[in-house]
């Protein structure tokens, strides 16, 4: 490994961990005033201790990309101000020599970043909203909610109503996946093995008609599948696998399937825009002098930008989920974005 890589690796490594740590202790810190007030009301100190353990996972996942751009704008920023990068510079060696050691960093902390969201917070999250619904909230768990729930080649959507009651979409389809019966019924009850449905309306797709509707008062059939047998299946409690099977399995049912897909890019998209903040980083803070309002200018844009990024990707977030946003995009449009800013800034500098 050549020094000159070696010494820039590290030194970047050095204030990403520092970052990290930094970040994620304001993020203790406050957490703990705020679920404080749950102690003896539900929670108790051990509890607290391991929502708070289980929750870090989650942080260091959601906000890697924007800890590498913070980092990496406060090194390159001192590089800068001490004069080491001109230094680079008047020996003749290119923005690449800067780039490939940080650009190191971003790859494997995006890997890093990917196990995380791949097969450690699928796991904590399902405890951590157990947590917070029963333990936090009060509220009864979680997979008392709105359900969906697969029984062969029925699929099965609960929307709680009251004393053990729902409402219930009920689709089913053939192996192909083409649907060949819709019911929708007004209330619908699981006893001993059945479901006792009122006032359903039945749809069925007819070669002449398009559709055939009925409607019925009462009707019942039986099925292994209860409220009680499955917990809600939720996007972020799944692996890449699993996500896509299940997310294609509602495709071809004709129901909606935003956020399992949105969920399904951002396992790709996440990591990949910790690259992406490493670029933007650069971009803003390299300067070849050592005035520190150049300094300071880059390092105050890199914050800016870091806390822009997180609002878009939650913003683009609500909207794919309100199906007002394809869900694919919204996963990608932070990206899309970051980087073409990232590039077009790094570009114009070197055209300097």
């Amino acid at each position: 490994m050549p020094t000159l890589f070696r010494w820039l690796f590290y030194g970047f490594l050095g204030r990403a961990l520092g970052t990290m740590i930094a970040m994620l202790a304001i993020y203790t810190i406050i957490e703990v005033f705020d679920k404080a007030r749950y102690l003896g009301h539900g929670m108790d100190v051990p509890l607290l201790i391991e929502y708070l353990l289980l929750k870090l996972p989650y942080m260091i996942s959601e906000f890697m990309p924007v800890i590498l751009l913070v980092s990496a704008s406060v090194y390159v920023s001192e590089i800068s101000h001490h004069q080491e990068l001109a230094a680079l510079r008047a020996a003749g060696l290119g923005v690449n020599k800067l780039l490939t050691p940080l650009i190191s960093i971003g790859v494997l902390t995006a890997l890093f970043n990917f196990a995380i969201g791949e097969w450690v917070t699928p796991t904590t999250n399902q405890r951590l909203d157990v947590i917070e619904q029963v333990n936090i909230h009060n509220r009864p768990d979680p997979h008392h909610g709105i359900q969906w729930l697969k029984d062969g080649q029925r699929f099965y959507r609960l929307t709680p109503l009251t004393d053990e009651r729902f409402a219930m979409l009920l689709l089913e389809v053939d192996t192909h996946g083409a649907w060949v019966k819709r019911m929708d019924a007004t209330q619908a009850r699981y006893a001993n093995g059945q479901w006792l449905l009122n006032d359903i309306y039945i749809s069925t797709p007819s070669a002449t008609e398009g559709m055939e509707l009925h409607h019925k008062k009462r009707l019942s059939f039986t099925s292994n599948i209860g409220p009680d047998t499955a917990d809600p299946p939720s996007p972020k409690h799944m692996p890449f696998v699993e996500l896509a099977r299940y997310a294609q399995n509602l495709e071809r049912a004709g129901l909606t399937a935003s956020a399992f897909v949105l969920t399904l890019h951002q396992k790709f998209a996440s990591p990949l825009a910790c690259i992406i903040m490493v670029l933007l980083a650069v971009a803003l803070s390299m300067n070849m002098g050592s005035r520190v309002s150049a300094t300071s200018k880059g390092l105050i844009g890199a914050i800016i930008l870091g806390l822009l990024f997180y609002v878009l990707g939650n913003a683009s977030s609500l909207l794919a989920n309100g199906e007002k946003l394809p869900a694919a995009y919204a996963a990608w449009l932070p990206n899309l974005i970051f980087g073409g800013l990232a590039g077009f800034l790094i570009l114009h500098r070197e055209g300097k």
